[in-house]
Formats: C-alpha cells, sequence, structure tokens
C-alpha cells in the first residue's frame, strides 16, 4: 500500500511538470487571484491618475470661462459709460475674450477710440488676470464720420481772352460764382457748358476763393494756360509760358501764398521759352568765378540808398565780364541788408538794391531773361549785426549760378 501511495504521488508530480497544475496548498493564493489582484491595483491607479487630469483639466476650464465672462462684463461697464457721456458710441462695439490659462486676449472693433487703451488696462485689473493681449480696431460711429463725396476735377483753360471751364460743382451757388469770377477776367467770352452739378459733392466754400484768385493771377500774366484742380487728390496744378524767369519766379511764390491758405498742394505746370543750353560744368565754374570776385568785397551802395558808388560799379563790371563767359547760365541777384532799421524797411532796400544790379547789368547788354531778383531783408546774414565789420559783410549783393 505504501508504494502505492509513493506511485501515485509520483505521478502527482510528473503531471505537475507536465503542466497539470497542483492544487494550492492551504493558505497559499492561487495564480489567478495574484493576476485579478495585479489588475484591481492597476486599475485603481490610473483611474486615480484620470480623476486628477480631469480635475486640472475641468478646473482650468472653469477658471477660464471665469476670466472671459468677467473681462466681457467690463467691456459692457465700459461701453454703456461711454454712451451715456456721447450717445453716438452705441451698439457698434463687438469684443470677444479668449482665455488661455490666466491669460486673456481680446479681439474685436470698438466705437470709441479711447477704448482700445482702457479697455485692456482695465480688464488687466481683474483679480487673478494674467497677461492681458488686445487687437481691438477702432470704427467711428457712422454720425460721427465725415461723408465726402468728391466731385470730379474743374479745369479752367484760357487764350486770347477767352476761357472754358468743365468738370463737377457741388451746387448752382458756386457754379455761379466762379463762372462770374471768370467773366471778370475774361470779357470775350466763358464757355462754361462742361461745368455740372454733382448732388451731395462737398462744397467747395473751403476753397473757391483762392482758386478765383488764381483766375485773376493766371490772367494778368499769361496770355494762355491752365488751372486743374483735383479735390479728391487736394492738389492744384497750374500751367503757362512765361517770358522771363523772374515773372515765373514771382507768379510761383504768388501761387505759393494763395495754395498756402488751402490744404491742397501746389504742382508748378509753369515754364518760360526754351533758352540757350548749359551744362552743370559751367554752372560751378562760373560760381566759383563770381565767389572769387567777390570774396572780401561788396557791391557798394550809397548810405541807406540803392544808388551805386564808383567802387560797387567797379565790382559789377568785373562781374559783367564773368557772366559774359557763360551767356546761357541762368542768374539770382540777392540783396541783404544789417538789422538796422526796421525788418519791412530793411526788406524794401535789399529788394531796390539787388534790382539795381539787375538794371546796370541788362543796360550793359546782358538778356533781362537769365536773371533773377530777390530782396531778402535782413533774414540772411552771414557775420554778427553786433560789430561795423560784420555789418557792413551783411550789406552784401550776391550772385547765385542756377542749375535750370
Amino acid at each position: 500500500m505504501a508504494k502505492k501511495k509513493i506511485s501515485n504521488r509520483l505521478q502527482q508530480i510528473g503531471d505537475a511538470g507536465s503542466g497539470t497544475r497542483m492544487p494550492p496548498m492551504p493558505g497559499q493564493a492561487s495564480d489567478t487571484q495574484l493576476v485579478e489582484l495585479g489588475l484591481f491595483i492597476s486599475v485603481t491607479v490610473v483611474g486615480t491618475f484620470l480623476l486628477v487630469v480631469l480635475a486640472v483639466f475641468f478646473g482650468l476650464q472653469s477658471v477660464e470661462g471665469h476670466l472671459e465672462t468677467e473681462a466681457l462684463r467690463t467691456v459692457d461697464a465700459i461701453v454703456i459709460a461711454a454712451a451715456e457721456e456721447d450717445p453716438a458710441f452705441r451698439n457698434i462695439t463687438e469684443v470677444d475674450a479668449e482665455a488661455s490659462g490666466v491669460d486673456v486676449h481680446l479681439r474685436g472693433t470698438v466705437d470709441n477710440e479711447d477704448m482700445t487703451v482702457t479697455i485692456p488696462e482695465l480688464v488687466q485689473r481683474i483679480e487673478g488676470m494674467g497677461v492681458v493681449t488686445a487687437e481691438l480696431e477702432w470704427v467711428p460711429p457712422i454720425d460721427a464720420r465725415e461723408v465726402r463725396i468728391d466731385a470730379a476735377p474743374i479745369t479752367i483753360t484760357w487764350a486770347a481772352g477767352q476761357a472754358t471751364v468743365a468738370g463737377e460743382i457741388s451746387d448752382d451757388a458756386n457754379r455761379d460764382a466762379l463762372i462770374a469770377a471768370l467773366e471778370d477776367q475774361f470779357p470775350r467770352g466763358v464757355d462754361a457748358t462742361g461745368l455740372t452739378i454733382k448732388e451731395g459733392a462737398t462744397s467747395e466754400r473751403d476753397w473757391l476763393s483762392k482758386i478765383i484768385n488764381l483766375v485773376r493771377l493766371g490772367a494778368e500774366g499769361l496770355p494762355e494756360g491752365e488751372i486743374f484742380i483735383n479735390p479728391g487728390a487736394s492738389l492744384v496744378q497750374v500751367t503757362g509760358v512765361y517770358e522771363t524767369r523772374q515773372q515765373r519766379r514771382d507768379a510761383r511764390e504768388s501761387i505759393d501764398d494763395i495754395i498756402g491758405e488751402t490744404t491742397f498742394a501746389f504742382v508748378s505746370g509753369l515754364s518760360i521759352p526754351e533758352a540757350p543750353a548749359f551744362t552743370a560744368a559751367e554752372v560751378v565754374e562760373l560760381q566759383e568765378n563770381l565767389d572769387d570776385l567777390i570774396e572780401g568785397k561788396v557791391v557798394e551802395f550809397q548810405l541807406n540808398s540803392d544808388v551805386l558808388t564808383p567802387v560797387g560799379t567797379a565790382l559789377l563790371d568785373e562781374i559783367l565780364a564773368a557772366l559774359e563767359k557763360f551767356p546761357a547760365v541762368p542768374i539770382e541777384i540777392g540783396g541783404h541788408t544789417d538789422n538796422q532799421g526796421t525788418p519791412e524797411e530793411n526788406q524794401d532796400l535789399s529788394e531796390r538794391r539787388a534790382q539795381t544790379a539787375f538794371d546796370y547789368l541788362v543796360a550793359k547788354g546782358q538778356d533781362p531773361v537769365r536773371f533773377i531778383v530777390v530782396g531778402y531783408g535782413e533774414d540772411l546774414p552771414i557775420a554778427s549785426n553786433d560789430s561795423a565789420d560784420g555789418r557792413a559783410r551783411n550789406r552784401r549783393i550776391e550772385f547765385k549760378a542756377l542749375g535750370e
């Protein structure tokens, strides 16, 4: 019997070695129970981690939602306050708030330019707020915007005492005023059939009188010419041919004074008859010669007078010889004074002395077309007026070779 029990035990051991499980000993856990325990622990750990992640996620969403809500409440409060102060500021502000963590980005349009700064500043003060950035575009309220309808450009041309005007103008009153001004300047006739009314166009009241002054100026100095007014581009062009550089310069100066009282820019189309050609090298050489002649000298006049002294006449004769070597190069004759006397007196004296030098040179055979005469008064000293020597240097005539 003992052998049979031993054999049976060996058989059991052999079966165990061949894959047959042996029953657990009393108090010992089975393999299945160990696996189940491992699975339970893993699920518990993962579940706990997920709960933590979800708690953080939903907590963060809650923070972001709170900051977005508070930011939009602040925007609404600002809009209400602005509308109470000025009813024009209403129903245009549209701002969205997007939070990322504790940072907020604002995006949208506002109807008050100050809000582009005020809104981000006040949102930044919200408790718990991080960094506030903004893309806020200012869109003025419709009733606060300037509605502008530009009429087509106006063109005024004249020749042989007759004028033609064409384009668009805002109303009958301004049309009649312009036509009346043209008829005063061009008694032989004005063709205004091309000047039509543009309904709703911006009124010309701010600049029409200045254009009428340009018409008078042009009619006086130009046998034929053109004035082009483009309100949309805010520019005026005057075109015509003057006989001399002096006339052209004086016209430019007068036009600048007139247009300077408007918001328009002046584009010059003023010219002179075709003059003899000259080179840049000739301009430079003539200027050097003139500077050498005048260095340390002045074209002398009698005291407080535009009458030349013999010394002044002798220097002009030397200058004349230099000018005759380059007859095509244009010249500016500029008169200057010291600061003794009033500015008005000095301006007048400088102009008269420059004109005297011009008259002398023309009388000696120089072509008047090549000259421009300018009086600068006391405005451009080359030495201190605090000494007799400095004042003497400032009382001068300058000759400047021009490049055009």
